[in-house]
């Protein structure tokens, strides 16, 4: 597996673990060990009309890999979101009914597009930022290992942000 040994996997998949049971905070900006993120949308919208945003982020899976689509290492990284009234859930709760979902460009940037809430009032954008790895261990030959494994490792993070919708 090149430089990375199996201890530091392990350390890594603790340190995700660990994570993932953190950040029921809303925040414009979030950092912990694992993903550090920006969000960039409006604090104040109007009603009826479609809004972009993105969210810049860094994660600690940078130090595995920063591209997409390689066939050992592979990595995907996405924003499931949900629009809503109040946010007063746990976040295994979201996880459930979050219903957008938006891919990331690259390992720093997931836009996401065409949000727009109906009526006026306090909304928030929720949802989590899954980011994934997979390492897949067959030998650079093609012959699959005796203890052949795909390594997976996850991280999420909550991701809250408050809107005010206004009439024009």
């Amino acid at each position: 597996m090149g430089k990375y040994t199996n201890r530091s996997l392990l350390i890594l998949v603790s340190l995700s673990i660990l994570s993932s049971c953190k950040g029921e905070e809303v925040n414009r900006y979030f950092a912990d060990k694992t993903i550090q993120y920006e969000l960039d949308f409006p604090d104040t919208v109007y009603r009826n009309k479609l809004y972009d945003g993105k969210i810049k982020y860094t994660s600690a899976l940078d130090t595995i890999i920063t591209t997409f689509g390689d066939k050992r290492k592979n990595r995907y990284t996405r924003f499931i979101m949900l629009k809503t009234k109040t946010v007063d859930y746990d976040f295994n709760h979201l996880k459930k009914v979050a219903i957008d979902s938006f891919g990331a460009l690259d390992n720093r940037t997931i836009p996401f597009y065409d949000i727009k809430f109906p009526e006026a009032g306090v909304y928030y954008i929720d949802g989590i930022i899954n980011d994934i790895v997979t390492i897949d261990t067959v030998s650079n030959s093609g012959k699959v290992q005796e203890d052949y494994l795909v390594r997976f490792i996850e991280n999420e993070i909550r991701v809250t942000h408050k809107v005010i919708v206004i009439d024009k």
